[in-house]
């Protein structure tokens, strides 16, 4: 591979106990600065099946992003031992998850997944323990990439009744980035490095900040 390769990371995590509530966090590196940083609450589950979404999650930001070339890293030797054939799935809720990823794996060119040690996964391992409100030992004060559905979901609002809303907001505010309240910060409409209108910017902001922040 060669300066086109594309790198990322990812790590999933539950909250408390295992099982329990699921959070999935990952990172996409282009070569030529691009980033994509995914923070998600997935719901009741296991570790294992966190770190399978997380997997999914990125993989999918890169077939979206139409990436030839991928270096996938993350520090669960079971997930990347099973999906790359070297262990056999002895779970059998997690033959779905892996059947996932290998159907995301055949969309992208040429994909290496690879075990690295958690210390070297601290970007992701961040994400993931902060989309389920754990304390992480790398703190991250950045913003999100997360899908429109995720982003519509606190307002009982569909990706294009939402799309539709921020569109309005948009004009009216002669184009400028248009902010909405949610329940853990604020989502701002930017531009991506990939011309899809399918992924917002999810930035955390102080409780006194998303109070003055209004919907329409």
């Amino acid at each position: 591979m060669d300066n086109s390769t594309w790198h990322a990371w990812f790590d999933g995590a539950t909250k408390h106990s295992n099982p329990g509530i699921r959070g999935i966090g990952a990172v996409l590196k282009g070569p030529a600065g691009q980033i994509v940083e995914i923070a998600q609450e997935i719901g009741e589950g296991t570790n294992n099946e966190a770190e399978y979404c997380a997997l999914m999650a990125v993989m999918d930001a890169a077939v979206t992003a139409q990436v030839q070339n991928l270096i996938v890293y993350g520090d669960s030797q079971l997930v990347i031992k099973q999906v790359n054939g070297e262990w056999l799935i002895n779970a059998p809720g997690l033959v779905p998850f892996c059947k996932t990823v290998l159907e995301l794996k055949v969309l992208i060119p040429n994909v290496s997944i690879r075990w690295i040690p958690r210390e070297e996964n601290g970007e992701a391992d961040a994400l993931s323990k902060r989309a389920i409100g754990v304390a992480a030992p790398v703190p991250l004060d950045r913003s999100v990439w997360m899908k429109i559905t995720e982003i519509g979901k606190p307002f009982g609002l569909s990706g294009v009744a939402l799309g539709k809303r921020m569109d309005a907001a948009k004009l009216r505010e002669g184009g400028k980035p248009t902010q909405l309240a949610l329940e853990k910060g604020c989502a701002l409409r930017v531009e991506n490095n990939f011309g899809h209108d399918d992924f917002w910017h999810r930035k955390l902001l102080p409780a006194a900040l998303r109070e003055a922040m209004l919907l329409d």
